[in-house]
């Protein structure tokens, strides 16, 4: 088990006694190969270059640090050239449409729902004996335990998860200042209880006489500043919070428990019956993003992914960082998008070239540094591996317990299960009714979670 309860400088020197030292082949397989037809220290005749394309989405920053990634790629691989098709809307629709006309680029990401089938369905190229065969990616020492749950399907790779993203707290360090407020601890061992967090958030919330929730006369159509904000689909986390989860061990959807109905109930109720909390719609009409209503001081604390620090980190404002509050246990949803190859490329040696690559410490630790992915490699949580993303301009000083120890330990990932591109959308349009209040969670669940496994099934059967 990985934990922390010390300070940056103490978790070091701990690491530096404990951390587990790479092998000799391991290192070896994170230098430039000597490819077949070369000769070390002898010059290798000209040939002609293999021309690669690799597909991503992303922000310009984002978009910055792939090109430079691949700059250096193509260096420590002259025989490569590698095209980068940045598609920052509509990204799965337009993957969609190059699968079909059979002109899919030779490495991309892919996300949500669409891994399973893609894998299924032939789309992306069975890589299982070369993840086995490599010494890196081979390596069970190498990537965070849970890499292969949520990167398999029916027990084969068919990709990488490109990061280890959570979710957590950030807040407005003067706003829980003004209200008197503890902020939220990084440290599992102290996260807040749910009474406490409802605590923290009506003291949090008020408005614009001063007023806040449980008062008899609080303005909820006036608000000044609110407690918290959270989108609807963070559900998830308190689902596994309570015990619950949302796929059981055979694969199935297990929303029709009491664990997880009860928690989403509990969830909806931040904004329908505790008023700690605004409905999303409310930030549409303020024009605002969360980011935008946190620096401001129109929300106190939001709930976000670690992908936010990117963001955050640039406005010019105090914030803070913390673990998500529990129901009975310390709970975070952890997940990525993957980075697969064509089943169809013509590539497929310099693809895999391409695709080790992005996965190895040098790609990830430059947008782990920016704040925009989550390290999912033990071996940037040795001194050395720290050193090379840690960055104090954009990492709070308490931020290493949630990278060794919050989702690692209280983490959990969703099996990829075949159908749910289909059956998503179903339980989103279902969970409309609980976000209103128009339906209870455990009514809308009861009765749906039968259909859903039934789609399941439908979509399994065609496979």
């Amino acid at each position: 088990m990985l934990t922390n309860r010390l300070s940056r400088r103490g978790f070091l020197k701990m690491l530096a006694v404990s951390s587990v030292t790479i092998g000799a082949a391991g290192l070896a397989g994170c230098a430039p190969a000597v490819m077949p037809g070369q000769q070390s220290g002898a010059a290798a005749p000209a040939a002609a270059k293999v021309s690669l394309r690799k597909m991503a989405w992303g922000s310009p920053l984002e978009k910055a640090n792939i090109e430079n990634g691949l700059s250096s790629f193509m260096e420590a691989n002259p025989d490569v050239e590698v095209e980068y098709i940045h598609t920052p809307e509509r990204y799965m629709e337009v993957l969609q449409t190059m699968l079909a006309a059979n002109n899919a680029p030779d490495v991309f990401k892919i996300g949500g729902n669409f891994y399973p089938d893609l894998a299924v369905k032939g789309a992306l190229l069975d890589i299982t004996d070369q993840v086995a065969g490599d010494p890196i990616l081979g390596d069970p020492d190498f990537f965070f335990p849970l890499e292969e749950k949520r990167s398999t399907v029916d027990g084969k790779w068919y990709g990488i998860g490109s990061t280890f993203q959570w979710r957590l707290f950030y807040y407005n360090v003067a706003a829980l200042a003004e209200a008197g407020v503890e902020p939220p601890s990084t440290e599992p061992g102290s996260v807040w209880s749910w009474d406490q967090f409802l605590e923290a958030g009506r003291a949090l919330t008020r408005d614009s006489n001063g007023r806040h929730p449980g008062d008899g006369d609080f303005n909820v159509q006036n608000v000044e500043q609110w407690g918290t904000f959270v989108p609807e689909g963070f559900y998830e986390n308190y689902v596994f919070s309570n015990g619950g989860a949302v796929f059981n061990e055979s694969n199935q959807y297990a929303l029709d428990a009491p664990e997880a109905y009860e928690a989403i109930q509990i969830f909806a109720d931040l904004w329908l019956k505790e008023r700690v909390a605004p409905h999303g719609s409310v930030l549409q009409e303020t024009g605002m993003n969360a980011w935008q209503m946190l620096a401001t001081g129109r929300v106190a604390m939001i709930q976000d992914g670690n992908w936010a620090l990117q963001d955050i980190s640039k406005m010019e404002f105090d914030f803070g960082v913390g673990v998500l509050p529990m129901l009975k246990q310390p709970a975070t949803l952890v997940g990525s998008s993957w980075t697969s190859i064509y089943a169809s490329t013509p590539n497929v040696e310099p693809s895999w070239r391409l695709f080790q690559y992005l996965n190895l410490d040098d790609y990830q630790s430059h947008l782990v540094r920016v704040g925009l992915w989550g390290v999912s490699h033990k071996t940037l949580l040795t001194p050395e591996g720290v050193e090379t993303w840690w960055d104090p301009a954009v990492h709070p000083d308490n931020w290493l317990p949630m990278e060794t120890d919050y989702k690692l330990n209280y983490g959990h990932v969703h099996p990829n299960v075949v159908g749910t591109l289909r059956s998503t959308p179903m339980l989103t349009q279902a969970l409309s009714e609980v976000w209103t209040g128009a339906r209870a969670a455990e009514d809308v669940l009861i009765e749906l979670t039968p259909q859903l496994n039934q789609v399941l099934a439908e979509e399994q059967a065609k496979i």
